[in-house]
């Protein structure tokens, strides 16, 4: 604005986030909670031009999260439950209206509102347990504190607890144990998603997640995966129990020879089959919200049509005798019986350890990683190389040339194991530097013989005598002494 318009009262457009003084008592800047730092929170006032009322708080249209797709609470044993119902009952305890005297913007219709957003029920599920768990952490940590009183360093501190399990989080973590980096990060992600929605609703400044940053994440997976051996024979014992169990046989081939989630399997239905271009295919959601079409091949299709036969497409293609879906403790049962079928392991085969096969054996045979990637449906193909840990690499690790190097055999090939030697110890030459022709060992006794033949005597009055020598050593000590 110009000297002129200011002294003839010109209006002129300026921008509403500017803020200058004399312009308005409070400052945008006091739309964070005092002591926060800036670094979170909200309070009911001015947002933007001064004496702007706030925006009106999300509204989820529910009266519980229980009430959202996916988030059903259970109550007791198979009552149809998809999440506990104490997590459902903790979230609808926050508060739903804004506070005056605190200054503080209800928690809940907010996080209800984030929960729906969630574009599958599987995210939903995921975002329940994460706020769940932190809310909980919250009121141990600070008692009387709102959700939108965090600061940045209350995220740091909450990461660091889970990752050490120390502090509050040790009693949220099973067993007490620390979580693993990648648990970390996905903590995380979700709490980034929640403050960054409040942040965007206009419920608080800015999220106070937003700079933190994620754990370093290990570029190997920890998910253990079956080798070609284990994979084949829990497919057949898959075959072996159609008869008997044909919905935990389905579930067993599909995530077998397809690699998806197991919150992918439970929501699929009987429509997600059809034929297309020549081929069974099968389309489902993946967990950011995409749809991708995988080919089925044929032995997954044997198992699959008594399931279909006479089915409305809407219905679940997967389902208990009760009619509750199949989640993933249900599927892991269905493994389970695969496997004894099979005659394998079953202590810890879990759905998601079939999707570390299904990419560990392709890595391994060397389908290239957009194609794995593309079966998987990540976003990236680096989490796609974390699964790049297959026999070729543990066959061909440098650990096994260090190990020949140490015990002068050759690492475990074809046909021989790791614990079977190719010679027999007994028979084995001990390597003597002192021996003449020996190598460098030989010149090091020309010329420091003193070092390795001490003179043989008695010690001298007050000193321990020497540790005994063993007949060569000593031998070659006598002979050196006495010429």
């Amino acid at each position: 604005m110009t000297e002129q318009q200011m002294g003839r009262g010109e209006e002129v457009l300026v921008p509403t986030t500017v803020w200058r003084p004399g312009a308005s008592t409070v400052p945008p800047a006091a739309a964070t909670v005092a002591g926060s730092g800036g670094s979170g929170g909200g309070v009911i006032g001015p947002l933007g031009r001064a004496g702007e009322p706030p925006l009106p708080p999300p509204s989820p249209l529910v009266a519980s999260v229980g009430d959202i797709a996916g988030l059903r609470p259970r109550r007791r044993p198979r009552d149809g439950g998809e999440v506990p119902g104490a997590d459902v009952d903790l979230i609808d305890a926050l508060p739903r209206d804004d506070d005056p005297a605190t200054h503080q913007r209800a928690g809940w219709p907010t996080v209800a509102a984030w929960l729906r957003a969630g574009k599958t029920a599987a995210t939903r599920r995921d975002r329940l347990a994460v706020v769940a768990k932190f809310v909980r952490w919250w009121a141990l940590t600070a008692p009387g504190a709102g959700l939108w009183q965090v600061t940045e360093d209350v995220v740091v501190a909450y990461l660091d607890q889970l990752g050490t399990g120390s502090g509050a989080a040790a009693g949220l973590n099973r067993g007490g144990k620390a979580l693993a980096p990648a648990t970390l990060a996905w903590h995380l992600s979700n709490l980034k998603s929640l403050y960054g929605y409040a942040a965007r609703r206009q419920v608080i400044g800015h999220s106070p997640a937003q700079w933190v940053e994620a754990p370093e994440v290990g570029k190997v997976g920890t998910t253990p995966a079956l080798d070609l051996t284990e994979g084949t024979a829990l497919l057949r014992g898959a075959q072996a129990i159609a008869a008997e169990h044909p919905a935990d046989a389905a579930a067993v081939a599909l995530l077998a020879v397809t690699g998806m989630r197991a919150g992918e399997l439970e929501s699929l239905t009987v429509g997600r089959i059809e034929r297309s271009a020549g081929h069974w295919v099968i389309r489902f959601r993946l967990k950011g919200g995409a749809v991708i079409v995988v080919p089925l091949p044929e032995v997954a299709m044997a198992l699959l049509r008594p399931l279909t036969a006479g089915r409305k497409p809407n219905d679940l293609l997967l389902q208990r005798a009760d009619g509750r879906s199949f989640d993933r403790w249900r599927q892991q049962t269905a493994l389970r019986r695969a496997a004894r079928a099979a005659g394998l392991d079953v202590a810890k085969l879990t759905p998601h350890m079939l999707r570390a096969t299904a990419a560990t054996l392709l890595l391994a045979m060397g389908v290239p990683v957009e194609k794995v990637q593309a079966l998987l449906g990540h976003a990236s193909p680096v989490t796609t190389q974390r699964y790049d840990r297959g026999e070729a690499q543990l066959d061909e690790h440098a650990v096994h040339r260090l190990a020949e190097l140490l015990t002068q055999q050759p690492p475990p090939g074809p046909g021989r194991t790791a614990d079977e030697p190719i010679a027999d110890p007994a028979k084995a030459q001990p390597h003597d530097p002192r021996t003449p022709g020996s190598g460098s060992g030989a010149d090091h006794v020309q010329h420091e013989p003193a070092l390795l033949a001490p003179t043989v005597g008695p010690p001298p009055a007050g000193e321990a005598p020497p540790p005994p020598l063993t007949d060569a050593v000593a031998a070659a000590a006598t002979q050196s002494h006495e010429s």
